[in-house]
């Protein structure tokens, strides 16, 4: 199904049959827990128990939307979804496709992004068909307006009582970076008087996309950091020659890798380098993020021997963050 961050494969949470048939069908460990998409704050409620004043406010300012809010699951969650974790994650899509689905289905839907495990994720219903062919039917809602997967939120409350709401203390913890910012969830916060604080030291298992590589494309693909003075975006003809005195390096680097990493298969050059390709994303974040996808499945199309991108001084701000969350992790071999 379509959403507004990527396609999800999607099945009923009431279904064990399906919901295994999203681990088979996408090679995923059954480690990396799935999150469940509903339909409205009221169906939100039935998967948890725990829907607090701070859950309420944090789905009545960003849902429906591209904000999954990690709480304590209830029974009706079984722990095949959320991978044995006592926690899920819940979201409400904004895309009308992806709602009138969970609204026709009655239940809510478990749906991680709709490509093999580790692989990068799809934001065309063509990306879907190509990576899967007919193993699955493909409602098509055109491209993902954000294009990258939710920001993932912890929500914990940590009050002894919990009947006496007025002293509810909340810990948050951002488990994955997306379209909203922590920026934008903290402002909306600041307006109200809840007790919270963040968290920085997680343990990011709760949260799908955890892995150190992920959304790896079908070639190799190295990310270069501080490059800036030596280095332009632009990348003329006597920069990328720069680059290319490098392949030795890359050549040597990239074979070193393991063949596989925590289950993901590591793409390296099949022969010596000698064709090298450089991705280009807008300098807006947020439309780099809605290219990211596609760019690196065009890229892997042309089966250049290796693909490139630079990340400059430019590259600052927090959407920014959220986007080389995804370079870095579907990057083979990061080079400072």
């Amino acid at each position: 199904m379509p959403t507004e961050t990527v396609y999800g494969l999607a099945a009923r949470i009431d279904s064990p049959e399906a919901i295994k048939k999203i681990f088979s069908v996408k090679a995923r460990p059954f480690f990396d827990p799935l999150i469940v998409h509903v339909a409205s704050i009221a169906q939100a409620k039935t998967c948890t128990t725990d829907w607090s004043d701070l859950s309420e406010f944090l789905a009545q300012s960003f849902w429906p939307g591209p904000l999954t809010l990690v709480m304590p699951k209830s029974d009706l969650v079984s722990d095949l979804i959320t991978s044995g974790l006592t926690s899920v994650g819940l979201r409400w899509p904004q895309h009308p496709i992806a709602q009138e689905l969970i609204s026709r289905s009655g239940v809510p839907l478990a749906a991680p992004s709709a490509n093999k495990f580790g692989r990068t994720s799809p934001t065309k219903a063509q990306h879907v068909k190509d990576e899967f062919n007919e193993a699955v039917f493909v409602l098509d809602g055109d491209s993902s307006a954000i294009g990258i997967e939710s920001t993932v939120l912890s929500i914990k409350n940590q009050t002894k009582n919990k009947t006496e709401k007025q002293n509810n203390i909340y810990q948050l913890a951002l488990l994955r970076k997306g379209a909203i910012l922590k920026s934008e969830i903290t402002k909306a916060l600041s307006q109200t008087e809840f007790k919270y604080e963040w968290i920085e030291i997680v343990d990011k298992k709760e949260s799908p996309g955890h892995m150190k590589h992920h959304y790896m494309p079908s070639i190799s693909f190295v990310v270069f950091r501080n490059l800036d003075g030596r280095l332009d975006t632009t990348l003329d003809s006597c920069q990328q020659a720069e680059i290319l005195k490098c392949s030795y390096l890359l050549n040597e680097r990239l074979a070193a890798l393991p063949d596989e990493i925590e289950g993901v298969k590591i793409i390296k050059p099949k022969s010596e380098i000698k064709k090298i390709e450089f991705l280009k994303l807008s300098r807006d974040p947020a439309l780099a993020a809605r290219e990211l996808y596609s760019q690196l499945r065009a890229a892997s199309l042309r089966s250049p021997d290796v693909l490139c991108f630079i990340q400059t001084q430019a590259h600052t701000g927090e959407m920014w963050e959220s986007v080389f969350d995804r370079l870095y992790k579907a990057a083979a071999l990061i080079l400072d």
